[in-house]
């Protein structure tokens, strides 16, 4: 457990692991998520990582090809990645137990609060196509599927009421009903819907009432923002 000091008072705060571009983990596999075009492609990416065909099969609810498909690992290659420093990433989860839906942010392009008339509920952070979405806290997938405004939207539900929306995205890797954990990887950044670029657009509510994120989020990035951002009670 890490303690941090922050203005006089003691902030419980941990680092947990999260998914990366490197190493994943679903249904307690290790793996990546894999864009698969066909079987030959399959036998390939089998081959490389030391998987088969009955495992891909087995963990693979919607198995198919030209479409992304989970791929376990052997223990080697885990080892061999976990020994060249690419395991899973660490990210910092404070006392309000939710972490930031991306490993690498940088910047805010896009605050909670009034725009153009009307809220703006969440905050929007760009990234390159493909980056992976990790889940805020552990929850359950309440929705994941298109959406005209959100395009592939995911929203998890978690205790205590809150939830957590994560929309424009180019990819979905969960359905309705799943149970994932903090730190998994849910999906890809893109810019499905009403969107001008590849971002994630990510919401916290509590019950419907949409909530500021960075209220809720580690206080542990020098981030910008061109229309400045305010943390409400922190």
């Amino acid at each position: 457990m890490l303690i941090l000091f922050c203005s006089a008072v003691t902030v419980f705060a941990e680092y947990i692991k999260t998914d990366n571009d490197y190493l994943q983990e679903y249904k307690g596999q290790s793996g990546r998520w894999i864009h698969v075009s066909s079987l030959k492609d399959l036998k390939n990416q089998i081959a490389r990582f030391g998987s088969s065909f009955e495992q891909v099969k087995d963990v693979n609810s919607n198995f198919g090809f030209n479409r992304y498909l989970f791929i376990p690992f052997s223990d080697e290659i885990v080892h061999e990645i976990e020994n060249s420093h690419n395991g899973r990433s660490e990210s910092l989860c404070g006392e309000s137990g939710f972490i930031w839906p991306l490993n690498n942010v940088e910047r805010v392009s896009s605050a909670f609060g009034m725009r153009n008339g009307s809220l703006h509920g969440a905050i929007d952070l760009p990234a390159n196509k493909g980056t992976p979405i990790v889940a805020a806290r552990d929850g359950r997938v309440v929705y994941a599927q298109y959406d005209p405004g959100y395009g592939k939207l995911i929203c998890l539900e978690h205790r205590d009421y809150y939830f957590t929306k994560y929309s424009h995205n180019s990819e979905v890797f969960v359905k309705k009903g799943d149970f994932v954990k903090k730190g998994q990887i849910i999906g890809l950044v893109g810019s499905t819907g009403h969107s001008t670029g590849n971002h994630l657009h990510f919401e916290i509510r509590f019950k419907d009432i949409p909530l500021n994120p960075m209220d809720f989020l580690p206080d542990d990035k020098d981030l910008s923002c061109p229309h400045g951002f305010i943390r409400n009670w922190k």
